[in-house]
């Protein structure tokens, strides 16, 4: 049985700068900025990034992101956006089975990135 579910969408671009779209990101940085973790850092990162994060409450987890992202997704382009992924992760606890509504389904297809899905165990 599934017992959390976590949905988040993701663009990057070498170019992209987030700080030119009027989007309600949950995290965000431009190119250039200096990097706190991993191998950039203390040093410039040299691509822009954004992020939603679906709440860990909401019921309809990919329709709100759906809602957040759709509306800037040309600006996002503008912007020097160059790849998306819309990721969601399961947690189960005995089997990891499931499914997609047809309106989660057309709503995957029409934010047009890369879609991710991982199952792993509670522990």
């Amino acid at each position: 049985m599934i017992i959390r579910t976590q949905v988040s969408f993701s663009v990057t671009g070498t170019h992209f700068t987030p700080s030119k779209v009027p989007a309600p990101f949950s995290d965000s940085h431009d190119p250039g900025v200096i990097g706190t973790v991993g191998r950039f850092r203390g040093a410039p990162v040299p691509y822009g990034s954004a992020g939603f994060e679906a709440p860990e409450k909401e019921m309809a987890k990919i329709a709100w992101i759906y809602e957040r992202v759709s509306p800037y997704k040309s600006a996002m382009r503008d912007a020097g956006a160059e790849h998306c992924t819309l990721s969601v992760t399961y947690t189960y606890d005995s089997q990891c089975a499931l499914s997609f509504s047809q309106e989660e389904l057309k709503m995957i297809v029409d934010l047009d990135c890369y879609f991710h899905v991982d199952c792993q165990t509670a522990t």
